[in-house]
This record gives structure tokens, sequence and C-alpha cells, in this order.
């Protein structure tokens, strides 16, 4: 139904919005995080699409513009780049709680799926188990694997529980090899328990593949603890870098079990890489996940990440930024069930990511609403996304609702 043209003065809140603060900042010191991102402090503008792409932080521009003063100034700045690629590396590698040598750096998360999916050693007959919401990246990069013999079995899963062990149990047998699943799912919000299905499946030999791009930056994530076979995100989404960079983990005791040859081969796989760079026949890969990575990557997106690794988890710190969301996210969650709104999904926090949330509003119009009103969100088949960074405050919650509670009044649908 679309919206009628009244005056919008008929259109006052109908809930009551006090002002209040997460408790996971104080207030004037979330304001200094909050000034590093423009678009958060924009007038007119309320920003609330940090899932599908946040908007970049200051801190992350002057990485960037040093890198390019560099590149304008200095006769010799490659050196410098690697070793700060080299730098961002080890220290992601700490907060994800892995060894360094087990991560490398790809073009993006579809990539760092496809090279684990392609290494894995498939008989006819084989087969993998994904959720049937699971994203495009993850599916289709099993799917292009059934001319090889592969299955890939969908799980029905009907409503928006999350998904553990027990979700995947009654499709898997002797002759599951894998699990491909999000930690947290894009259009839902929800978040699976991946520690409890590693623990109880890779004892059976089956590994388990992880999207952990709408993880990383709003939650804690420590991949040992989960022991994962193997973990791909874009470093583009809350890690708030440009596109066209990545990280593969693949665990140590998985990397012997692979095909030996990677899917994609180049000089960056070779550990007996001769100093004049003439190939031979000799082809020896590295003993390390670096076998999957090239010797020329995104130096410009290495830089920005070890600036946002360091604002992230040291200046702000990863635990404050969960707990932020997670305050927002409650706020929201209240207003919505005030104005009768549903918000998708379990609203157990162990269930349900910390920053994304899924409104049951799939009538059309309420895209053009939102547009109209200068609030940003995204609109999948669920209905509307709001999804929040660290930059967001109240004031960005209660806008939205009030726009929400406007378009209600002017007759768009809740469902």
């Amino acid at each position: 139904m679309g919206s009628v043209t009244q005056d919008d003065s008929m259109y006052a809140p109908a809930i009551n919005i006090s002002n209040s603060t997460s408790g996971a900042f104080h207030a004037v010191e979330h304001m200094k995080f909050r000034r590093t991102v423009p678009v958060a402090t924009k007038q007119g503008t309320t920003y609330l699409n940090a899932a599908f792409q946040p908007p970049m932080n200051t801190r992350v521009k002057a990485a960037i513009d040093e890198y390019l003063d560099q590149a304008t100034t200095c006769p010799n700045p490659k050196p410098i780049w690697q070793k700060i690629a080299t730098e961002s590396k080890a220290e992601l590698a700490t907060h994800l709680n892995v060894p360094d040598s087990s991560l490398v750096f790809t073009r993006d998360t579809t990539e760092g799926l496809n090279l684990f999916q392609r290494s894995l050693k498939i008989n006819a007959g084989d087969n993998v188990v994904i959720l049937d919401v699971e994203h495009p990246n993850q599916a289709y990069g099993w799917l292009g694997l059934v001319d090889q013999g592969l299955e890939v079995r969908f799980v029905n899963t009907g409503d928006h529980k999350f998904a553990d062990a027990d979700t995947f149990a009654p499709y898997v047998d002797e002759r599951t090899i894998a699990i491909g699943i999000s930690s947290v799912m894009f259009h839902s919000g929800q978040m699976n328990n991946v520690k409890d299905i590693c623990t109880r499946l890779r004892g059976q030999g089956i590994h388990v593949l992880v999207d952990i791009t709408q993880h990383v930056g709003t939650a804690v994530v420590d991949l040992s603890d989960w022991n994962v076979s193997a973990a791909a995100f874009s470093c583009h989404k809350a890690m708030g870098c440009p596109s066209g960079m990545a990280v593969l983990y693949i665990h140590p005791d998985v990397l012997p079990l692979l095909k030996p040859t990677p899917p994609i081969v180049g000089a960056g796989a070779i550990s007996n890489l001769a100093p004049t760079l003439l190939a031979n026949a000799d082809v020896q890969y590295l003993s390390t996940a670096s076998r999957y990575g090239h010797l020329n990557m995104s130096l410009i997106s290495a830089v920005a990440l070890k600036a946002s690794v360091r604002y992230i988890f040291e200046d702000m710190g990863i635990i404050r930024i969960e707990h932020h969301l997670r305050w927002l996210g409650r706020e929201l969650t209240r207003y919505c069930q005030e104005l009768g709104v549903e918000v998708i999904g379990s609203q157990d926090p162990h269930k349900r990511s910390s920053h994304v949330y899924v409104l049951n509003l799939k009538d059309p119009a309420w895209q053009d609403h939102f547009q109209q009103e200068n609030i940003f969100v995204s609109h999948y088949r669920d209905g509307v996304r709001v999804s929040f960074g660290f930059y967001n405050n109240d004031s960005d919650v209660e806008r939205f609702v009030q726009s929400l509670d406007k378009g209600l009044r002017k007759g768009l649908m809740r469902s």
C-alpha cells in the first residue's frame, strides 16, 4: 500500500522515546568515535546499513591518505606497504586467536570459500550440508562442485531458528565431508552455534567451513575455541575497509588433509621459489595457508586493514562494541514491539547477531518511504534490515522509529 499525502504534523510519534545511554561507552567517549564517521553525523541522514557497507571512518582514511602520499612521493614505497601487510595479518591473527601462519589474504569472501571448497578431496557420492537460506556465495561454491560427483544437501529451515549441531544431524551420514554455514546470517541476523557444530560433528571427520563476514568487527570471534576447519570473511563490512580484500583461515591440522596442489597456483604458493624467479619442475608448495596467496595483493587494503584492526580492537575494544550494538538492538526491538512490528528471529542474544535486525515489513512501499526520509537500510525477502555500526547511537534509533511510526500512520503495512 502506498503512502498518502497529508501534513506530517498528524503523524506525531505514538510511543514514548526517551534519551538513554548504552553503558558500553561513556557518552562523551562515544561521540568522539562517532565523529570519526562523517556520514554518521551528517545532518538529516540516518545510516543504518552497516551490514551492506559501513561508511569509512577517518582513521582508515588517514591510513589510505598516507599510502597515497607515499605512492606519489616515495621512490620505493612497496617494501613499506608489504611490511604493513605482514603486520596487519599478524595483529588480526591475535584477535582471532589463531596462528599468523594460518591466515592468508584473498580478494573477497567468495575466493576464500572457493579455495577451501576446491581443495577438499571429493569422491563421487560425497555430500555437503548447508542451510536452505545460506548466503549464495557459499551455496554456489558448493553447487559448482556437483559435476565432480558432490551432492549438496539443503537443510529445510522453515522459520528463522538458529542452527546448531542438532539442525544438521538428520542430514549427515557417512558420506558427509563438510558443513558450510555463516556464523551470522545476512538476511535475518540469526547467529548460529558454530562451536556446537564443530564440537559434535568435526569428530566424525566432517569439515566445517564458516563465513564470518557479518561477525568479525561486531562481536568476539575465537576461531581456535570454535575449532572450525576453515573460515573466510571480507574486510569491507564491519572492518570498514575498501572492497578488494578478504581473509581465509585454515586450521593447521586441516591443511595436510587437503589436496597438495592449490586450486590457483602462482609464485606466491611456492616454497622453493628461486631468487632468479625462474620456474623449475621441482614444485614445492608452502606448508602453511600462504600457499593460497599471491605475491601481488591489494596493499592499499592491507594498509587500511591495519588501521581498522587497531581502531576496532585496541582503541574501542570489540567487547564494548558488541555491548553497544546489542544495546541499540534492544532499544530498536522494544520500540518495534510497542508499534506492533515484528523483529524476525530469536531475541536471545546467544541466537542472534549484535548488529543485524530484520523487521517484518515486506510492503515494497517501505523502501520508498525510508529513502524519502533519508534513512539508509536494506530491503530483503524477509523485510527491512536495520544494521548498526559502532558509530550509531540512540538518536539514530529514535529517528528510525519515528519514521517507522510515521509510515504506519500513513497506512503502510506491517508485513
